[in-house]
């Protein structure tokens, strides 16, 4: 085999910019098939480009040229080109997107005219090597690894046992990093709430319950923004919340590692931190003495889960961050602690949880359900706690949960 040409502009030059010349230069340099470049004929289905490109993505990344003729040998003979096809760019993306989990991110070059001067295109598709790997084919169809063990020219085949591990050691680190950013959120909220006292004064005195709600990509293989811009985002974004805005206090954003933090974003004893991962991090303490009552303000709650997702989906939206996203919710201390509601204007204590200190839910959606359905994932959160906390009969059905977020739309001083 020859080892690659790393010089081709094939491997430097951004796909958006391609052009007839530097596809020629494959045939002019008389390149040849490797590790991270195939040539194929004419247009491949669904099936086999998703098989190409995994491939890459499991191994070592690489580039797929259509319109493109090899030899026996894998060196290239021609560039005869295909005919265009219209919204190909879209097709492949889509294809990558909902055949492969997780799903394969690409470039797709727009058709770039032949040298052969007739009406006939080529398309040039990159994918980098992943960190999310390994990548399955939906549909039962395995890993697909780039090797030439069994033939002398690199070809996609399903990864063998070594191989797979390989892949999924290579995954565990990703879902390590995730899980250390989590808890270095909860361990700093922590550490700021031991630093404030629970007098919050008028005779109330906060409890110590909190509610957790964690936004993070699924898999943080790479930085979503720089610490720079992550602080001036977190400093410039407020979302409409009680007549005012949340976070209530723009200037106390304080810089600690990969993160930008707000202290006290909805009260004294509330924190959000926002790193440069694409996690996004709310706490605040949820239960209080004194005053009218004592225990869990149902509609105050209510109101924060989706103030947290508003102010989530609008940050996730200015960072241009398209993933798919894991939503941890925690409640702490929330053993016989009364939740509470004011249906005439005067508490009347619901149920509180029997068993359970701390209750942790996990969703997996993505940014698109967020931006598009963020009352929908409230609801599917707000059904998980009250059945855990053991007040089922007020979120069992459809029109519950829509009651539920309505009061919470009633709470934040938003129109439904």
């Amino acid at each position: 085999m020859e080892e690659v040409n790393s010089q081709l502009s094939i491997y430097s030059t951004p796909i958006s910019s391609f052009t007839t010349a530097d596809v020629q230069e494959l045939l002019d340099d008389q390149a040849v098939e490797n590790a991270r470049l195939e040539f194929k004929r004419e247009v491949p289905g669904k099936d086999e480009t998703l098989k190409k490109l995994s491939s890459f993505a499991n191994t070592f990344g690489g580039v797929l040229v259509i319109g493109a003729e090899a030899g026996s040998d894998g060196r290239i003979v021609g560039l005869p080109g295909v005919a265009p096809k219209p919204g190909y760019k879209q097709t492949v993306i889509q294809w990558c997107t909902t055949g492969s989990s997780p799903p394969l991110t690409v470039e797709v070059s727009d058709p770039i005219p032949a040298s052969t001067g007739n009406q006939d295109v080529c398309y040039v598709i990159s994918i980098a090597e992943s960190e999310l790997a390994p990548h399955f084919l939906n549909g039962r169809k395995g890993v697909y690894v780039r090797t030439d063990e069994f033939s002398n020219r690199f070809e996609s085949h399903l990864a063998i046992e070594n191989e797979l591990r390989h892949l999924l050691n290579r995954r565990q680190i990703i879902r390590e990093r995730r899980n250390s950013l989590i808890q270095r959120a909860h361990d700093r909220f922590q550490t700021f709430c031991s630093q404030q006292p629970s007098d919050a004064g008028r005779g109330v005195t906060l409890l110590p319950v909190f509610i957790t709600l964690t936004l993070v990509p699924r898999y943080p293989a790479i930085p979503a923004s720089e610490h720079t811009s992550l602080l001036k985002l977190l400093r410039q974004t407020s979302v409409p919340w009680r007549g005012t805005g949340f976070p209530m206090d723009l200037s106390g954003v304080i810089s600690q590692h990969e993160s930008a933090i707000a202290l006290g974003p909805c009260g004294r004893l509330s924190f959000l931190e926002a790193n440069t991962w694409g996690m996004l991090s709310y706490a605040t303490s949820i239960a209080e003495r004194g005053g009218r009552f004592e225990g869990i303000h149902v509609s105050q709650f209510l109101g924060y889960i989706l103030v947290f997702l508003e102010h989530a989906r609008v940050t996730m939206h200015a960072q241009g961050l398209a993933a798919t996203l894991r939503i941890d919710l925690v409640l702490q201390g929330v053993r016989g602690v009364p939740w509470v509601q004011f249906p005439r204007g005067f508490a009347e204590t619901g149920a509180h949880s029997v068993l359970d200190d701390t209750v942790a839910i996990s969703i997996t959606s993505t940014t698109d359900a967020l931006n598009n359905g963020r009352d929908q994932l409230a609801r599917e959160l707000l059904r998980y706690v009250f059945f855990a906390i053991n007040w089922p009969g007020t979120a069992d059905d459809a029109q519950k949960l829509d009651n539920l977020v309505l009061a919470g739309y009633q709470f934040n001083g938003w129109r439904p």
